[in-house]
């Protein structure tokens, strides 16, 4: 089943897009689809950060979940294999997947710090930690 979506995208995506579509004899719109049907392949990994780490309003937290927000770490796997991929890169480059795979994991690593320091700001108004320029 598909859904037909219409999208306004930057010029610069668009022609990046063109390039890799010319590149490789196909549409520039199955060259956008195959892109975000890899970002689809990243879901999955979201599913190891807790739910109050992707979505819930902070107000809406309790006390304690926000003290585990803040204290929140990645996953162990993910960690140790994002660190992994970076130390091949400098090293002796990645594959195109490899390069996929960090960027996914790069991508779980900034949503679970802005997550995390937006728990923190929550916990400082709370009360619950001191303030940092304190």
């Amino acid at each position: 089943m598909s859904i037909e979506v219409t999208l306004t995208l930057p010029d610069e995506l668009v022609e990046h897009a063109k390039q890799v579509g010319r590149s490789t004899q196909r549409r520039v719109e199955d060259v956008l689809v195959d892109t975000l049907e890899f970002t689809e392949l990243m879901w999955p990994l979201l599913e190891n950060l807790p739910k109050q780490a992707l979505d819930q309003d902070m107000t809406s937290l309790g006390d304690q979940e926000i003290l585990a927000l803040v204290s929140m770490k990645m996953d162990e796997t993910q960690d140790f294999r994002l660190e992994a991929l970076q130390t091949k890169g400098k090293q002796t480059g990645l594959s195109e997947a490899e390069r996929y795979e960090l960027m996914a994991l790069m991508q779980i690593y900034r949503i679970g710090q802005l997550r995390k320091s937006e728990g923190l700001v929550e916990a400082v108004r709370r009360g619950l930690r001191p303030s940092l320029a304190s």
